[in-house]
């Protein structure tokens, strides 16, 4: 039984070795692929400005035929920025490094700016390229330059994949799956198709379609992995659906948040960031001193008020409890929670209680965070 025990020990040390050294090794390979991208991406950029000088004539007249091999020069060159761009995106993506900036947004807005990015290159290949957003869709929590990185990566294959005078058309709506709300957008097109065996490859890393197709159509078969990869920090789903011959349609969802729903992802993703990069978190909550005064209506105009008090980038504020109390979740330490406060009191007339806790002085996980802001709230003299 000893023998067993010391077998069992050495085991798990030589396991959390072996998980230690790919750790290290994951990271050597993200810093180089993060610095060989950068050193790539820099003379690329002068290149680039370089070359859209002289296009634009700024420099001197060009002829047609020096606009011709300029202008190839600059598509290769877009080309191949695009390409490092993906590589260090999945890159990041792989080792958990890529940042999430996420707002409460409409998604046809973010829709309607990649339509108006990207409608020139489908009207250069005759392509016709439709809207069709739904009215009334709901906010959703999203990194908008995030999911317009997404977008974009689906309209370009839909634009190299399609036919000659074929149609790409974004759908946008609000469904429900395994009843739970989303909003789900899709990217259609009448191009080429993808056959049934290949729809299984279609988001594995370096893998969209077979090697011959992905050089045909100038790729590296990754933007697909990264649109997943975004997708998936976004708490959606995304897939595709397809025909050989007879176009494709690339969906994805992003749910709809709801009062303590929305607090728990929030302070999930808030908790995540503050253990990954070693940073405190503070968590304030408050709720209406008298009961008479706490209607919808009282706490929506309260909620309003306290997010024109809240001025990090990064700090959110929600409503928890079943909608009786507002969280604000806050990358701070005791001070600037502290700030915050004072910023709520001079803001909100309505008396509040309130709880204030910090990551991780004061709390050792998530669980413990909520526990004690709402038992701090109870304490008689923390109304504000």
């Amino acid at each position: 039984m000893e023998n067993q025990k010391k077998e069992m020990q050495e085991l798990k040390q030589a396991l959390l070795k072996a998980n230690q050294d790919i750790e290290k090794l994951l990271k050597v390979k993200s810093d180089f692929v993060s610095i060989i991208s950068h050193e790539l991406r820099t003379p690329l950029t002068s290149i680039k400005e370089s070359v859209s000088l002289v296009l634009d004539e700024i420099v001197g007249p060009l002829n047609e035929e020096q606009k011709k091999f300029l202008g190839i020069t600059k598509n290769n060159i877009d080309r191949l920025v695009k390409a490092i761009t993906d590589i260090l995106d999945f890159s990041k993506l792989e080792s958990g490094r890529i940042t999430m900036h996420k707002r409460k947004l409409n998604i046809n807005d973010v829709i309607k700016d990649v339509y108006n990015e990207t409608k020139k290159a489908a009207e250069e290949k005759n392509l016709r390229f439709d809207l069709e957003l739904s009215d009334g869709m709901e906010p959703v929590w999203l990194d908008p330059d995030r999911i317009a990185q997404a977008l974009k990566n689906l309209i370009s294959n839909a634009i190299k994949f399609n036919k000659e005078n074929g149609e790409i058309k974004i759908h946008s709506r609000k469904v429900e799956m395994d009843g739970k709300e989303a909003v789900r957008v899709s990217v259609e097109d009448k191009g080429i198709g993808i056959s049934k065996e290949e729809l299984n490859n279609l988001f594995k890393d370096f893998n969209p379609l077979d090697s011959s197709m992905t050089r045909r159509h100038r790729g590296i078969g990754l933007g697909l992995a990264v649109c997943k990869g975004i997708i998936d920090l976004h708490g959606g789903d995304v897939w595709v659906e397809s025909e050989k011959g007879a176009g494709s349609r690339v969906i994805f969802t992003l749910p709809i948040y709801r009062m303590d729903n929305e607090f728990n992802f929030l302070l999930d993703e808030a908790m995540a960031r503050a253990i990954y990069n070693n940073m405190e978190l503070a968590l304030i909550i408050f709720g209406v001193k008298r009961v008479k005064d706490a209607t919808e209506k009282v706490l929506a105009a309260i909620e309003k008020e306290i997010k024109s008090a809240v001025r990090g980038p990064e700090d959110k504020v929600t409503r928890f409890e079943s909608g009786n109390l507002i969280a604000v979740i806050a990358g701070t330490d005791k001070a600037g929670a502290l700030k915050i406060l004072r910023r709520v009191k001079e803001t909100v007339k309505t008396p509040l209680d309130f709880g204030m806790v910090v990551y991780p002085d004061e709390a050792r996980d998530k669980e413990d965070l909520v526990k004690k802001a709402k038992k701090e709230m109870k304490i008689k003299n923390s109304s504000i």
